[in-house]
């Protein structure tokens, strides 16, 4: 008994531990709207779900002996197909990666047709048809696996070339929890077919253990990365006319789009914003500086200007001073 009460105790402490990342992301979203913390507080919602759902499994099953039908616990699947699609968004935004956009929306595309075929076939078959397909049901499985994990790792490498330290710690551990709790999932269902239900009783007891790891670690970066650079840390001069004008990524935005600039023109602009160099630019995209100096000097032609400043300028909104030196590219 006291076992159990252990294991809802962690329940409770998951839902609080993501009712308080939940309330960052909201906090810093009234201050500054960007995509990542759209993704972020879609991630959390996801994992809200998913904990009050193996929450009340837990509790029919093994407190007050109300057993779950095959169906409901199939849908444990679909729920954390689904949250691991958001999680890969949240990788996205966090990293911002052109080169690997078509590998995640090929995966994102995979979990979809996965939790749609794993609900249809829920719904409109009966347990023994269900399980008939086992099989094939193993292979989507092992496919889902496979593309989450390889979406992920070459995330989580590009973090650690970047140095980006609490992005490459945050996406490791999301990364190995969120799939430790999917395999034993992918475990449960493996051990109905073989009729050993008994054998995947204590890794399901444990799952909440690696939720509430995965709400805290999700809290952490929450804070350090969005709640205490908006609320706590001192701006300078330039950041607070920065944050006075508007977010820099939607000026951004809004000049590539009113120039016509490309995404990649798009991100170089940014960094130029940023004071990078055509060497740190070339480093950090993976380009030669040749490359870097073609895309600057088409960002130059189509927005009408002659050096780096007079590009900020109008980032900024700020009138261009025809009397200033143009720099070089």
């Amino acid at each position: 008994m006291f076992a159990k009460s252990a294991i809802l105790f962690l329940y409770m402490a998951c839902v609080v531990v993501l009712g308080a990342a939940f309330t960052c992301c909201m906090l810093v979203g009234s201050r500054n709207k960007s995509e990542q913390n759209k993704a972020m507080l879609v991630f959390i919602i996801g994992l809200f779900v998913i904990c009050f759902y193996d929450m009340g499994i837990y509790y029919c099953n093994y407190v007050i002996g109300i057993f779950s039908s095959m169906e409901v616990m199939r849908i444990g699947n679909c729920l954390i197909a689904l949250t691991i699609y958001a999680w890969i968004v949240v990788q996205e935004k966090v990293m911002k990666k052109d080169s690997l956009k078509l590998l995640g929306r090929m995966v994102k595309n995979y979990i979809l047709f996965y939790a749609g075929l794993w609900l249809i076939l829920t719904i409109a078959t009966s347990v023994e048809y269900f399980y008939t397909m086992k099989w094939l049901l193993l292979l989507t499985d092992i496919v889902l696996i496979v593309g989450a994990l390889a979406v992920s790792i070459a995330y989580i490498i590009y973090a650690a070339v970047d140095n980006q330290k609490h992005s490459l710690c945050f996406m490791t551990i999301t990364t190995a929890l969120l799939l430790w709790n999917y395999i034993s999932y992918f475990w449960g269902e493996t051990s109905v077919y073989w009729g050993n239900s008994d054998f995947i009783r204590e890794p399901l007891d444990l799952t909440i253990v690696f939720w509430l790891a995965i709400a805290v670690t999700t809290l952490l970066y929450a804070y350090h990365t969005g709640f205490k650079p908006t609320f706590h840390e001192k701006t300078s001069v330039a950041e607070e006319l920065v944050l006075a004008s508007g977010k820099l990524e939607d000026r951004i935005g809004k000049v590539c789009e009113e120039f016509g600039l490309t995404r990649r023109e798009c991100e170089l602009l940014e960094l130029i914003y940023q004071g990078k160099s055509n060497k740190d630019i070339a480093e950090r995209l993976f380009l030669s500086e040749s490359t870097v100096k073609t895309h600057i000097y088409n960002i130059f032609r189509k927005m009408n200007v002659k050096s780096r400043v007079e590009a900020i300028c109008v980032v900024n909104g700020e009138k261009i001073d025809d009397g200033e030196n143009a720099d070089n590219q």
